[in-house]
C-alpha cells in the first residue's frame, strides 16, 4: 500500500517522514507497558510501519541516484548509525551490570531512545529532496500493479528467493542474543553479547563501500549468491557452536549477508521494475520478505525454539540452527539453477544513468 501511494499520490519523502513520526508514540507506549499483550500490540504497530519505511527509504534513494549500484555509499551511513547506537547501548548495559542490582534488566530503556530518534528522523525526512510519484497521471487505481511483475520469470524467482531467505532470518535476528547469552554455550553477559552482535555491522561498512565495484565486476546474480551463501555459512557456524572465536567471527558474516543479499535484492528489484511502478515493486518484495515470509519464519523459529528446549534448561542450539542452515542451502541451490542474470554490470550502470530525473 505504501509503494502504491508513493507511485501515484504522495511524494516519497513525505510518506517516509510520516512513518517515522507515527512510530514515536507507539514506541513510547511500548516503553510504558508492564504486561505482554499491550506491549505486543504496540510493537506490532511499530512493525507495521517499519517495513513501509524501509521500502520508501530505498525508493527515495534510488530516485536521486544516477547509478543505483552506488546505493551502498548511501546505506553505509545507516550502518554507522546502527553501530554507534549499539555500542552506546552496550556501554549503558555494562554500567548497570556493575550496580547494586546487576540481575535487573534495562534493555527496555532502548525503546525510549528509539522513540526520540524516530521523531527526529521523521522530521529530517520531511526535509529530504522532493521525490514525486512516478505514475501520478494514472487514471485507474490499479492497486495490484506491482503483482504483474510476478509474470516475469526473473522477478518470480527473485521473490521466491527472498521468501526463503526471510524464513531463515528470524532464527538469527530473534534468537542469536539468547544463544550468545546461554550459559551452556558462549555464556556472554548481555553487554558483551550486544557488542558481539554489532560486529556484523562493522563488517557491513566495508562491504557496502565495495558493493558498487563488486556489482560491476560480478553482476547481480553472483552478488546475491555471495550474500545468501554467507547467510547459510553463518547458520552452520552457529549450529557447530564452537569454538567461541569462530562463533564471534561468524557474526561478522552479517555484513556480507546484508550488503550483498538484502541491498543486492533491492538493486535487482529496481532494475526489473519500470519508473511508473518502482515503489510498488519494492513494496511487493517487502510484502514477500517482511510480510508473509517473515511471519512464516517467525512461526517456524518459535516452534523450533520450543521444540528444542531442554528439560534442565537451555536449548539444543545445534539442532535449532541446523534448520535454517538446510533451508538457506536449498534456497541458494534453487536460485543458482533458475535465476538468469539480468544483464552485464556495464549495462546495469548504463540503465541507471539513462533515467531522467
Amino acid at each position: 500500500m505504501a509503494g502504491w501511494l508513493a507511485d501515484r499520490y504522495i511524494p516519497g519523502q513525505l510518506l517516509l517522514g510520516g512513518c517515522y513520526l507515527l512510530g514515536c508514540p507507539l514506541l513510547l507506549t511500548a516503553w510504558h507497558q508492564t504486561e505482554f499483550v499491550p506491549f505486543w500490540i504496540a510493537m506490532a504497530g511499530v512493525a507495521l510501519i517499519r517495513m513501509p519505511a524501509r521500502t520508501l527509504s530505498t525508493v527515495v534513494a534510488f530516485y536521486h541516484l544516477e547509478d543505483s549500484a552506488r546505493i551502498g555509499h548511501v546505506r553505509v551511513w545507516g550502518t554507522v548509525g546502527w553501530v554507534f547506537i549499539s555500542w552506546c547501548l552496550s556501554l549503558y548495559l555494562w554500567l548497570w551490570e556493575g550496580g547494586d542490582d546487576p540481575a535487573s534488566s534495562h534493555m527496555g530503556d532502548a525503546l525510549l531512545v528509539a522513540a526520540v530518534l524516530s521523531a527526529v528522523t521523521g522530521g529530517y525526512c520531511l526535509t529530504l529532496p522532493h521525490t514525486p510519484p512516478g505514475n501520478a497521471g494514472a487514471k485507474s487505481l490499479d492497486l495490484f500493479a506491482g503483482f504483474r511483475l510476478l509474470r516475469r520469470r526473473e522477478f518470480a524467482v527473485l521473490a521466491m528467493f527472498g521468501f526463503v531467505s526471510s524464513l531463515v532470518g528470524p532464527f538469527f535476528y530473534n534468537f542469536s542474543f539468547l544463544f550468545l547469552t546461554d550459559a551452556g554455550e558462549t555464556g556472554f553477559a548481555p553487554s558483551t553479547a550486544n557488542w558481539v552482535q554489532s560486529l556484523g555491522q562493522v563488517a557491513e561498512v566495508g562491504v557496502l563501500l565495495c558493493l558498487a565495484r563488486s556489482l560491476r565486476r560480478l553482476g547481480i546474480k553472483r552478488i546475491l549468491l555471495l550474500g545468501a551463501g554467507a547467510q547459510c555459512l553463518r547458520c552452520a557456524i552457529f549450529a557447530a557452536g564452537e569454538p567461541v572465536w569462530l562463533v564471534v567471527a561468524g557474526m561478522a558474516l552479517h555484513g556480507m549477508v546484508f550488503s550483498c543479499f538484502f541491498t543486492g535484492l533491492a538493486i535487482a528489484v529496481d532494475h526489473l521494475s519500470d519508473d511508473e511502478n518502482r515503489a510498488s515493486a519494492q513494496g511487493l518484495m517487502a510484502f514477500v520478505r517482511g510480510g508473509i515470509g517473515s511471519l512464516s519464519g517467525n512461526f517456524l523459529a518459535g516452534q523450533a525454539f520450543d521444540y528444542y528446549a531442554l528439560p534442565g534448561g537451555g536449548h539444543d542450539w545445534q539442532q535449532f540452527f541446523l534448520i535454517p542452515t538446510c533451508v538457506a542451502l536449498a534456497g541458494v541451490a534453487a536460485f543458482g539453477l533458475f535465476f538468469r542474470d539480468l544483464r552485464r554490470p556495464r549495462e546495469l550502470k548504463s540503465r541507471s544513468g539513462s533515467r531522467q530525473r
